[in-house]
């Protein structure tokens, strides 16, 4: 009688992991939670203390957006100083 009891139980407990998996994917799908997508979004920074603990940081994001900026201007054939007559 004891075994039947650790059997259902055991059983039970499966069948509510079970469930609770498919509950978690759908919210999943529904863009509620992340459960099991192997892309997590990253974290933004913080910001002020982004710039205090990692000022370095900072200036890679600047030097990004500036080349990227001037990549920019390179391919669309627009002078790089706009008062330039050439």
């Amino acid at each position: 009688m004891n075994w039947i009891l650790i059997v259902g139980v055991v059983v039970v407990l499966g069948i509510m992991a079970f469930a609770t998996h498919l509950l978690l994917t759908w919210f999943e799908k529904q863009g509620w939670v992340y459960y099991r997508s192997t892309e997590r979004p990253r974290p933004k920074p913080i910001g002020m203390l982004d710039e205090i603990y990692q000022p370095s940081m900072t200036h890679v994001v600047d030097q990004e957006t500036l080349e990227d900026s001037l990549k920019d201007q390179t391919e669309s054939g627009d002078p790089e100083n706009p008062n330039d007559p050439t």
